[in-house]
């Protein structure tokens, strides 16, 4: 069995070779492939030590997988190689009939083309992919290039529609479906410019949140967390109090001027009678929470 194995192995690889044929050398190679693991597998389980009994087990496992995994790549070059044949046999059999039935085939195409029937024109212009005819190809050609018009149009229409339901403000999706529209519409003007104008508003908008972002991590850390009071206006106003320890906060709020704050704190403390007394007080604050001045304070 083994030397018919090897026997079979150098003949089907020899003739691939001499014949030029791809499948037959596969072949050749899943056979000898299949030869190693038989003679392999044979010389170790006629050996009685331990170490090579535990690699015969190994072959016995790894036998099966290697030989399926051969005959399936055969099979598969096998089928690849007869697709391709059939496919050969089709183009001529396609080729042959183009040229025995040009006129007809052309006219036919023609009608189509001139009745709009494009893909119809395309799918004919398909069959006769291997024919080497100008005129076929042009009508082709003249097809696909109709029938990117028309795809294109209808893009067109359904993005425009769509534009027509988004506010002018929304620059992120307006500059996006005019982006798409250029991309459909190289040579449109107007495509153009509008993806300019929202591709520049969507710029500043974005500019215009980094500052906003920046200044809030200014601003922020000089309020309190917890209750909303101005630090440093807190402080201000302890050292002018009879009682520091009877302050407590009622309300903060601010408005924000660009250069700087007004914060106003409205609060409750005990007076030199001892009384809780309600206080106000309204300040300018630097941007770095520093108090600035005192504009009104009751």
């Amino acid at each position: 069995m083994i030397a018919a194995s090897l026997v079979g192995w150098v003949a089907l690889v020899s003739v691939g070779k001499y014949l030029e044929i791809s499948w037959v050398r596969n072949l050749g190679g899943c056979v000898g492939l299949i030869s190693f693991v038989t003679i392999a597998s044979s010389v170790f389980y006629k050996s009685k030590e331990s170490k090579s009994k535990k690699i015969s087990w190994v072959l016995a496992i790894i036998s099966p997988v290697i030989v399926i995994g051969s005959i399936s790549y055969f099979v598969y070059k096998i089928e690849s190689h007869y697709k391709t044949e059939m496919m050969a046999q089709l183009s001529q059999k396609n080729i042959h009939y183009f040229n025995t039935n040009r006129e007809q085939i052309i006219s036919s195409m023609k009608k189509a083309f001139s009745e709009k029937e494009y893909q119809s024109v395309i799918s004919q212009a398909h069959k006769y992919s291997a024919v080497k005819n100008k005129e076929l190809k042009e009508i082709n050609a003249n097809a696909k290039r109709e029938l990117d018009i028309i795809e294109r149009a209808k893009k067109t229409k359904k993005i425009l529609a769509e534009l027509k339901t988004i506010p002018s403000k929304e620059y992120e999706k307006n500059k996006n479906l005019y982006q798409q529209l250029v991309a459909i519409n190289p040579n449109s003007q107007a495509y153009k410019k509008k993806h300019i104008y929202y591709q520049s508003k969507v710029s500043e908008q974005r500019e215009k949140e980094k500052k906003e972002k920046g200044r809030k991590e200014l601003i922020e850390p000089q309020f309190s967390a917890w209750d909303g009071s101005h630090r440093k206006l807190t402080e201000l106003i302890k050292k002018a109090m009879n009682d520091p320890d009877s302050y407590e906060h009622v309300e903060t709020v601010y408005w924000d001027k660009g250069d700087y704050l007004i914060v106003m704190t409205k609060y409750r403390g005990n007076n030199a009678f001892g009384g809780k007394v309600l206080g106000m007080i309204k300040a300018k604050v630097a941007l770095n929470g520093n108090i600035i001045q005192i504009i009104e304070q009751q």
